[in-house]
C-alpha cells in the first residue's frame, strides 16, 4: 500500500516529467498511456499513443511518449521514427533529442549519441544535468564530451537572473547526493546569536546505496558544525526539521527520519549526539518520512515533536507526538480512510496553552486531491479541515507549515501547497494560506506555467519588510522561464499578498527554489534573509546539490 500509494509523490519528485498542456480529452489519453507505461505496461501504452497520432498528428506530445514507449518495448526503428516525428515540434523537440541520444547511447552508438545530445543542449528547452541519473548514459560518462553537456564552472557561479546578494553558499559533496533535499533555520546552536541552519542529503551514497546525511553549518561563518550518516538504504534527511529544545540546555535540536530504516533520530543541536531514537509502533509504513517540530505541547519545559507514518492502518496514515523530556509517545493521530496518506507532511506551533498543529493527507477527500487537518494542540477532531480544489493533485502531500501571523491578528496561520496542482497544465502548483484563528482562506496563489512545481518550502519568510505582518516565501522548483529547470522563487507580502521580489535561476538543471525558509537576520542589517535550496544542482555533478542564504530584500 505504501510503496504504490504514499510515495506516489517522491517517485515524481525523483523521476519529475511533465506533461504538454492539452485538451482535456487529449491529456486524458495521454494520462491513461503515461499511467500504463508507469506500470510497465509498454504495449499497452503503445496501443493507446497509436490511436492518438493516427488521429492527430501533429500531437507532439503523443509522439515523444510513444518514441519512449517504443524505446522500453525494445522496437528499436519504430522508437527511432516516433523521435524523429517529435523533434518537428518545438515544444517537444529538445525532450525527443535527449531521448533519442540516449537510445544510441544505450545501444553503443557513441558518436551517433552525442551529436544528438549536443542538439538537444543547443534548443535550451531541455536540462541534460539529469543524464548522470539515467543508466542509459553509462557508456558515455568517461568520454570528455560528457562534462561539455554540463553548466561551466563561469555559469554556476552567477546562478541568477536578478542582482542578488549571497551571504553564504554551501555546496554538496558529490553527485547524487541531493544536498538541500531540505533545508531549514533551526536557530542559534553555537552561541553567536545569529540562526544556523540544518540540512540533508537522502540520496547520499555512504558504505551502500541512500544511506543519507544531515548537517548543521553556522550562518555567520559558513563552519560545518556537524554531520551524522546514515545506514545504507535508510534514507535519514527524508524529513529532517528544527526540533526546538529538545533537551532543555538552552540550544535547539534537530530531529530526521530515516524511513528506509522505520526510524527517527533527535539529535543534540549542540554537538549532534543522539538523544532519542523513535521507532516505528505497530509496524508503521513510512514512519519517519515526515518530522516535525511543535514546541512544548505538555507544557513540561521540553519542545515536543511529530513523526508521520503516511503508510500506517492499511494506508490511512497516522502522526504520533512523542515527548522531548523522555521520549514517550504522548498522542497519535490517525487518517481517516485507507490511502489517504495522512501524515505526509505537517507543522505545528505552540505558546503556553496556545497551540496548533496541521498534518496533510495528499490522498484524502472525495476527490483524492488532499485535505488539510489542522487541530488545536492534541484535541482530538479538528478545529478546521482545508479542502483540496478542483484542481489539486497531492494538497498536502510535502509542505505544511504554521506559516506565521501573515493576516496580524496575534494567531499565527496555516499554510500547505499542492506543487502538482493542475492550474494552467499538470504541476502548475498552488499555496494557500488560512487563518489560525478562524479558518478562514486568506491567501491562494499560483504557479506561472504548467511544469513549474510552485508550492516549494514552509513558506515562513518572516516579517521581511517590517509591516507587521508575516511574509512568504515560496519554491517553483522547475520553473524554465529563463533556463530548463533553472527554479525561482517568489517573496509574498503577507499583509496583501503583493510580490515583493523575486530570485530567478539562469542555469540549467538548478532547480532554486527545491526549498525555501527564512532564517531571520543573518548580516545584521535589520532585514530577515532566506534560505534556499537547489537539491538538483550540477555544481559536482548530476544530482549534487547546493544551499544559499540569500539578502531578503
Amino acid at each position: 500500500m505504501w510503496t504504490r500509494r504514499s510515495s506516489k509523490l517522491l517517485l515524481t519528485l525523483l523521476g519529475h516529467l511533465v506533461l504538454a498542456p492539452a485538451a482535456s480529452a487529449q491529456a486524458a489519453s495521454l494520462q491513461d498511456a503515461q499511467g500504463k507505461m508507469q506500470t510497465g505496461d509498454f504495449a499497452g501504452a503503445i496501443v493507446i499513443l497509436d490511436k492518438i497520432v493516427a488521429a492527430e498528428p501533429d500531437n507532439s506530445q503523443a509522439w515523444l511518449s510513444l518514441a519512449g514507449a517504443r524505446e522500453r518495448s525494445k522496437q528499436h526503428d519504430p522508437a527511432v521514427q516516433a523521435y524523429h516525428r517529435a523533434i518537428d515540434f518545438a515544444a517537444t523537440e529538445g525532450r525527443a533529442l535527449y531521448g533519442l541520444g540516449l537510445m544510441y547511447a544505450a545501444d553503443g552508438q557513441t558518436d551517433s549519441a552525442f551529436a544528438y545530445l549536443e542538439q538537444a543542449k543547443h534548443t535550451e528547452t531541455v536540462n541534460l544535468t539529469r543524464i548522470g541519473v539515467d543508466p542509459r548514459s553509462t557508456s558515455l560518462r568517461e568520454d570528455p564530451r560528457y562534462l561539455a553537456l554540463f553548466p561551466t564552472e563561469a555559469e554556476l557561479a552567477h546562478p541568477f537572473l536578478e542582482d542578488v546578494t549571497i551571504l553564504q553558499e554551501w555546496p554538496g559533496e558529490s553527485a547524487g547526493d541531493q544536498f538541500g533535499w531540505i533545508g531549514r533555520n533551526i536557530g542559534d546552536v553555537d552561541g553567536d546569536g545569529i540562526n544556523d541552519v540544518t540540512t540533508s542529503a537522502p540520496s547520499k551514497n555512504v558504505e551502500g546505496p541512500w544511506a543519507g546525511r544531515v548537517y548543521v553549518y553556522s550562518s555567520a561563518t559558513g563552519a560545518l558544525l556537524w554531520t551524522h550518516t546514515g545506514a545504507p538504504g535508510s534514507r535519514l534527511g527524508i524529513g529532517i526539521e528544527a526540533a526546538g529544545d529538545v533537551d532543555a540546555d538552552g540550544i535547539p535540536d534537530v530531529i530526521a527520519g530515516a524511513p528506509g530504516e522505520g526510524k527517527a533520530y533527535v539529535f543534540s543541536g549542540n554537538d549532534g549526539r543522539i538523544l532519542y531514537i523513535l521507532a516505528e509502533p505497530d509496524s508503521a509504513s513510512g514512519f519517519g518520512s515526515k518530522v516535525a517540530d511543535l514546541g512544548d505541547v505538555d507544557g513540561d519545559g521540553h519542545a515536543d515533536v511529530l513523526v508521520g507514518a503516511p503508510g500506517a492502518r492499511e494506508g490511512a496514515g497516522a502522526a504520533y507526538v512523542y515527548s522531548g523530556k523522555d521520549g514517550a509517545l504522548l498522542f497519535t493521530f490517525f487518517g481517516e480512510h485507507a490511502g489517504d496518506a495522512y501524515g505526509s507532511a505537517a507543522g505545528g506551533w505552540h505558546d503556553g496553552p496556545r497551540g496548533l498543529i496541521a498534518i496533510g493527507a495528499p490522498n484524502a477527500g472525495p476527490n483524492n486531491g488532499g485535505r488539510v487537518y489542522v487541530y488545536r494542540s492534541l484535541d482530538h477532531e479538528p478545529a478546521f479541515v482545508m479542502e483540496a480544489d478542483e484542481g489539486s493533485r497531492q494538497f498536502g502531500a510535502m509542505f505544511v507549515s504554521v506559516v506565521g501571523d501573515v493576516d496580524a491578528d496575534g494567531t499565527p496561520d496555516v499554510y500547505a501547497s499542492d506543487w502538482a496542482h493542475s492550474a494552467l497544465g499538470p504541476f502548475t502548483g498552488r499555496i494557500f494560506v488560512n487563518s489560525g484563528a478562524t479558518g478562514e482562506q486568506l491567501m491562494v496563489k499560483t504557479g506561472e506555467a504548467a511544469g513549474d512545481g510552485f508550492g516549494i518550502g514552509v513558506a515562513d519568510a518572516g516579517d521581511v519588510d517590517h509591516d507587521g505582518h508575516d511574509d512568504l516565501i515560496v519554491g517553483a522548483w522547475q520553473y524554465a522561464g529563463q533556463a530548463p529547470s533553472g527554479g525561482k522563487s517568489y517573496l509574498y507580502s503577507g499583509k496583501d499578498g503583493s510580490l515583493m521580489r523575486v530570485y530567478t535561476g539562469i542555469v540549467p538543471g538548478e532547480t532554486f527554489g527545491f526549498d525555501a525558509t527564512g532564517m531571520g537576520d543573518v548580516d545584521g542589517d535589520g532585514i530577515d534573509d532566506l534560505l534556499i535550496t537547489s537539491a538538483r544542482s550540477a555544481i559536482n555533478g548530476t544530482w549534487t546539490g547546493r544551499m544559499f542564504i540569500i539578502k531578503g530584500r
